[in-house]
């Protein structure tokens, strides 16, 4: 009996802890957040000619004991945009919608992301690279996910997972037909996605740098995403992410989205 539990650890040893697709995007899926957060932002929006142009945000996040996360963002700089406010809500219940809305000051009214009379989920997001799409969760139910093996990047491993949309309707919600996703094989955090439209051409490439572990949590600095058809870049920067215990459940109302209070 002791030899076959030795053989069995040696065998666990040459071949590595195997995962099946299942196990990594529960992984990926279910990292732990902290149930509420304050952020100082600047996101750099950076045209073909090397024009920039600079946002301000504060963003308050939280996250719910049933895995439900919430977002607020309200830009506060420069003057064409201040006081615009995104609110984000991701449903851990793949069966629920997931909701975005946002608060444009010049329309003085709440409009819904991807409903009629709103803005499109592919459309940009404040002049950005970014789309409406990008700043949500991607739902299991909607592609046929593969794992196409490991890669190292920058001397860590990482999974190479691909995201294929499973009919029409999906491309025409995210924008994309294909999204191929690098995660790191330690610490489940993203460090690459490449973007393909349904044509299979490659349209996007993002990178999240500085990955790091704060207060229990984990934290990155920067997302770089690069727009291979304009030229165009934008960089979301976190200046500044502090950890709350709890926090006030009026930033994620819509009442609160209308108002600033």
């Amino acid at each position: 009996m002791k030899q076959i539990v030795i053989l069995g650890l040696l065998l666990m040893g040459a071949l590595g802890w195997a995962q099946t697709l299942e196990q990594i995007l529960d992984r990926i899926e279910n990292q732990q957040r902290p149930p509420g957060s304050e952020a100082d932002m600047t996101l750099r929006i950076t045209n073909r000619a090397g024009q920039e142009r600079i946002r301000q945000i504060k963003a308050y996040s939280q996250t719910l004991p049933n895995g439900d996360t919430r977002q607020m963002l309200i830009f506060t700089a420069p003057a064409d945009v201040r006081d615009t406010r995104f609110l984000t809500i991701d449903y851990k219940d793949d069966s629920k919608t997931d909701e975005q809305y946002i608060f444009i000051p010049a329309l003085r009214r709440v409009r819904q992301i991807g409903t009629s009379g709103g803005e499109s989920r592919t459309g940009s997001f404040l002049g950005s690279d970014f789309t409406f799409a990008d700043l949500g969760s991607l739902d299991r139910k909607d592609f046929n996910i593969k794992l196409l093996g490991r890669e190292t990047i920058d001397g860590a491993e990482h999974f190479v997972l691909e995201y294929t949309a499973k009919n029409s309707t999906v491309v025409s919600n995210y924008g994309y037909g294909r999204i191929v996703r690098y995660i790191n094989t330690q610490n489940y955090s993203s460090r690459r996605s490449d973007y393909f439209n349904a044509q299979g051409t490659m349209v996007k490439q993002s990178f999240i740098n500085g990955y790091k572990i704060v207060d229990g949590f984990g934290q990155f600095e920067s997302i770089v995403l690069n727009n291979l058809e304009t030229g165009g870049r934008s960089v979301w920067e976190f200046n500044t992410n502090k950890v709350l215990p709890t926090i006030d459940e009026k930033y994620f109302t819509l009442r609160f989205l209308e108002r600033g209070r």
